[in-house]
């Protein structure tokens, strides 16, 4: 009670055994700690409700500064989730809210939702492992998105929820959600529930990492679904997380369908050597980033992705590994290189108008990826240069003959 520590700025308790009474005491003194803006209580499982509701006076005090507040693994509930409610109520300055691994359920997901409705600079917002979450708490946490516009991180994992409670979520999302980051991963979502959440993210723009690991019951069905934000020109999604999903050759095809001439997907996280994939189903993914069928498609194939698997692309199939190998070393080259790999004897009749002005740039290009690829040990760039050499002297004899014609017709004329 007799705290007077003004530049104290962050606080972890790290004792289990603190009690109501305990929280109290620490809370009186708390008032007077005006730059406290960081707290961690995590894991005090002898805190209940008396102690969380001494919280509010600190939540609600004029001199309550606080941006990160972390109260997970102290078996909040209802009553707990009330009494911090009624602090959050007037505690504008909350950027961060760790409440995971507790019991709020439905109605203390709602308690927390109504406390939260005026904290417009909300940037994270973690609820994992929270008991069941259904539609209604959902249906009631998807009205922040409304009012929290600067909500950055929402974490829902292990919540158990299913393609309902998923759709009530994603109604939400349609008209204003501005969420980079967002977490759904071991719950019991479907294809139902995918395809739902797909028409929620479909006009987002700010959506970066979808986590959604762990869900065996999505198939190839709604991995197609996927198909609509993928393609969609404001998707900006970065990182999709599919581990621990039995993803098979129909899935995997699916993806590589839905990926073509998507231009923000680095990663794609998935489980290589328990996902199902066999090699029909790499396959599509190879066709994906390197469509050897012709040089026009090998240009206009997939250059964007990084990495297909779960860590540094170490459990991916060698020839995948390699093509994504390219993008992280050429980033701006990556066309140019796979069609050089790919296609050793390029037709140079496309070329021949430029005359000896495509030869630097065939230098150029080779000097750039020989280096890597060992290219100038096959003689592929002189092979390249020879074939563009050797049929230039049909060009220029063409041209030679058609000058020598045109001057004797020319001659021919004046004679006459």
């Amino acid at each position: 009670k007799s705290w007077r520590a003004p530049s104290l700025k962050k606080l972890y308790i790290s004792i289990r055994d603190i009690d109501d009474e305990c929280i109290q005491v620490m809370a009186a003194g708390m008032i007077n700690c005006s730059s406290l803006s960081e707290l961690n209580l995590s894991g005090r499982y002898l805190t209940g409700e008396v102690g969380l509701r001494s919280f509010a006076d600190v939540f609600q005090s004029e001199s309550c500064c606080m941006e990160k507040l972390c109260l997970s693994e102290m078996s909040i509930g209802f009553d707990g989730a009330s009494a911090l409610a009624a602090g959050f109520s007037r505690c504008s300055s909350l950027k961060s809210l760790n409440l995971s691994h507790n019991i709020l359920g439905d109605a203390g997901l709602d308690a927390i939702v109504a406390g939260l409705a005026n904290s417009s600079n909300l940037e994270e917002l973690l609820l994992s492992s929270n008991g069941i979450f259904s539609s209604t708490g959902l249906g009631s946490l998807a009205t922040l998105f409304r009012t929290a516009e600067n909500l950055k991180e929402l974490s829902l994992a292990n919540n158990g929820i299913n393609d309902e409670g998923l759709q009530a979520l994603s109604a939400g999302m349609r008209n204003r959600c501005n969420v980079s980051k967002l977490n759904l991963s071991n719950n019991a979502i479907t294809d139902v529930g995918l395809q739902a959440l797909v028409s929620g993210l479909i006009n987002n723009s700010k959506l970066e990492n979808l986590q959604l690991s762990g869900h065996r019951s999505i198939t190839a069905a709604g991995l197609r679904s996927l198909s609509a934000f993928f393609q969609s020109e404001s998707c900006a999604l970065k990182t999709i997380w599919l581990v621990d999903m039995g993803i098979g050759d129909d899935g995997a095809s699916a993806l590589a369908d839905a990926l073509v001439g998507n231009k923000s997907l680095k990663e794609l996280r998935l489980s290589c050597n328990t996902s199902g994939i066999t090699a029909l189903g790499w396959s599509a993914f190879s066709k994906l980033l390197c469509d050897t069928s012709s040089v026009n498609n090998t240009y206009l194939s997939n250059h964007t992705l990084e990495l297909i698997g779960r860590w540094h692309n170490g459990d991916t199939p060698p020839d995948i590994a390699r093509y994504l190998e390219i993008k992280r070393r050429f980033v701006t080259q990556v066309a140019m290189v796979k069609v050089i790999m790919s296609h050793p004897h390029l037709k140079m009749e496309p070329f021949f108008p430029w005359r000896l002005k495509f030869l630097p740039l065939v230098v150029a290009c080779f000097d750039k990826v020989k280096f890597i690829f060992g290219l100038s040990e096959t003689g592929q760039d002189l092979s390249i240069v020879y074939q563009f050499v050797r049929g230039m002297p049909l060009f220029v004899v063409r041209s030679y003959a058609g000058q020598n014609a045109h001057r004797k017709r020319k001659r021919d004329e004046r004679e006459a």
